[in-house]
């Protein structure tokens, strides 16, 4: 087992990790052409509001950019371990305006920065406030049911929370969502195994997101600290792309930190025991089952994702009993899913128009 036996080292490293990246970064520009002075790094997001809080989890809805044809409104729900703004980083690669473009109504879930006293929130907790959340677009859309999209761990908890309430979703998407944990693909899915989870709970309170950022940074050393900034010197002198990389480095080195309880469990009951592919997965004294996931399914697979394999997504759809189903996969990674130049023009519309016809289907 991988231990932890205090809380300053994996901070020391990754403050000098980030450092050393940040000051590269900022040498490479500095050695730049003309061109690349003023550049504009700030993350460009769609306009929204805060429409709910519960404790200091955020509901934001975002301002319509053109006539609603979608009457049922769309609930994006990101992982715990990083912002939820990947969604939205700037307009042309925006996950959030494909789907405004397309006439859905979406809100999404900001679910803040979580306090030492939130080390005992567990999933069921997670699961409970998405349900909230849920409620609150049921009383202001006036329907039923709403879409639910789920990102990456967000996309394991959509999941779980469509399963045990399948009653108030219309359409389930599931992008890069870890399901089946038994895949020996993917690295990070091999050290999850043998992570001692307990001891770095039980040390640490909040897991804190130095802590998970240096996991992620590990996973592929070389290309994430060194070859990505070889590759930004190699095109110095493109504006754009010098801007969008200085945003997926904001968005990168901003991570939260994740409650402790919840760490534990889905480390322990998925990464470590699959217990939610087993049907004994138990959250909020309720067994998951996901054959009670009855709405229609969309995954969404990346290919060539090092952090959620497709061989732990794909399993989903013969999983649930939903009667539609369908798997989007595309050539690109687990974060290109969402920034890639390419999905914007090929993938995510095609996404937006499933949503659409899909929010019109009779039950």
């Amino acid at each position: 087992m991988v231990s932890v036996s205090g809380t300053d080292w994996f901070k020391d490293i990754e403050r000098a990790m980030t450092d050393w990246n940040q000051r590269f970064a900022a040498e490479i520009a500095k050695s730049g052409s003309a061109s690349m002075r003023g550049l504009n790094g700030d993350i460009e997001p769609t306009p929204s509001e805060v429409v709910y809080t519960k404790d200091r989890v955020k509901l934001l809805h975002y301002t319509p950019i053109t006539t609603s044809s979608v009457r049922v409104p769309l609930l994006v729900v990101c992982a715990l371990v990083n912002r939820y703004y990947i969604v939205d980083l700037q307009p042309d690669r925006s996950v959030i305006r494909r789907y405004l473009e397309r006439g859905i109504d979406v809100y999404i879930i900001d679910w803040g920065d979580p306090a030492p006293s939130d080390r005992y929130e567990t999933m069921g907790d997670e699961v409970d406030y998405i349900d909230e959340m849920v409620d609150v677009i049921r009383k202001r859309s006036g329907l039923q049911k709403v879409n639910l999209h789920g990102y990456c761990m967000g996309g394991t908890l959509s999941v779980i929370y469509a399963s045990v309430h399948p009653e108030k979703i219309k359409n389930l998407v599931a992008q890069a969502a870890p399901i089946d944990f038994s895949t020996r693909d993917g690295i990070f899915n091999l050290w999850a195994r043998y992570l001692d989870t307990d001891q770095i709970v039980d040390t640490l309170g909040n897991v804190p997101g130095s802590f998970m950022n240096l996991g992620f940074l590990l996973v592929n050393p070389v290309g994430l600290m060194i070859d990505k900034y070889v590759k930004f010197y190699e095109r110095i002198d493109d504006k754009d792309h010098a801007e969008n990389f200085l945003r997926m480095e904001k968005w990168v080195f901003d991570t939260p930190d994740v409650p402790g309880e919840s760490y534990r469990q889905f480390l322990k009951d998925l990464f470590q025991k699959n217990l939610l592919v087993k049907g004994e997965l138990v959250v909020n004294e309720v067994r998951v089952s996901l054959k009670q996931l009855r709405a229609p399914l969309l995954s969404l697979v990346a290919d060539n994702d090092i952090l959620v394999p497709p061989s732990s997504s794909v399993p989903l759809n013969e999983l649930v009993s939903s009667r539609v189903r369908k798997i989007m996969r595309y050539p690109t990674g687990h974060v290109g899913l969402c920034v890639s130049k390419k999905t914007h023009k090929e993938f995510w519309p095609q996404v937006a128009d499933w949503i659409a016809k899909n929010s019109m289907r009779n039950e």
